[in-house]
């Protein structure tokens, strides 16, 4: 088994493990920017039921000034009635004082409506009102979950740093040089597989020839097509484990 090329299939199983906690480490704020938004629109949809709610009550106040309003014109349209002194002057009268009743008519109208939309509109609101208590309580819970993972992964993460670095110390710089380069330039995987001749990652056919020589361990080998570091799984030495970078 060659030692350098266990230590790049190691460096290599540490940079999958990086990269995998970093995507888990930035979900966390993403899911948490996801949920305060959803909480946001359902806030939105309440306050607008609410401010419904309180325009019709404002609403109703006012049709009821409008009514009390309209009675005491209606009572002194009554008292003017008894003071007029022409016919003419009588039938104006009496056609405002008409005109006055259909007006406290309609308004006694709206206000029965008004109430309806109210009492239907308060339950409404009412409804709201609790499930958005429950959603801001969910809220709370999953943002403490989802930062206390957060908090976890950060953890990890720094751990597994250490144990990158313990792992570069012990690669060549010649070779950690290239494998550096690999990981800039082929979307961070420097070191593949091989099985049944074929490269792992950029699934081209190896030379049979140099599969062969691959299977005898005998020297560290590029794929001719993608140039990753391979190494053939069929040696049990190569099969690093995430438990076996956590004890290097």
């Amino acid at each position: 088994m060659l030692d350098q090329l266990k230590c790049l299939i190691e460096y290599q199983k540490v940079e999958d493990k990086k990269n995998q906690l970093i995507r888990s480490y930035e979900e966390s704020p993403r899911r948490i920017a996801e949920l305060e938004k959803e909480f946001e629109d359902f806030e939105g949809q309440y306050l607008s039921k609410k401010e419904e709610y309180d325009n019709a009550k404002k609403t109703h106040r006012s049709v009821e000034q409008q009514i009390e309003d309209l009675r005491a014109r209606l009572g002194r349209q009554k008292t003017r009635q008894g003071e007029v002194k022409t016919n003419k002057e009588y039938q104006a009268i009496i056609k405002e004082i008409d005109e006055t009743k259909k007006d406290i008519s309609r308004s006694e109208d709206s206000v029965l409506e008004l109430m309806d939309r109210i009492e239907r509109l308060g339950g409404e609101v009412a409804e709201l009102e609790k499930d958005l208590a429950e959603r801001r309580r969910k809220l709370d819970e999953d943002k403490s979950v989802l930062e206390r993972e957060g908090e976890e992964l950060k953890g990890r993460l720094d751990r597994l740093e250490g144990i990158r670095q313990l792992v570069r110390e012990r690669v060549t710089p010649e070779l950690l040089k290239k494998t550096d380069l690999l990981f800039q330039k082929q979307a961070g995987i420097a070191v593949s597989a091989v099985e049944n001749g074929v490269c792992k990652v950029c699934h081209m056919n190896i030379p049979p020839q140099k599969f062969i020589e691959l299977q005898r361990d005998e020297d560290i080998m590029q794929c001719p097509h993608c140039h990753r570091f391979l190494y053939w799984p069929g040696h049990e030495g190569y099969c690093v484990s995430e438990d076996d970078i956590d004890s290097i």
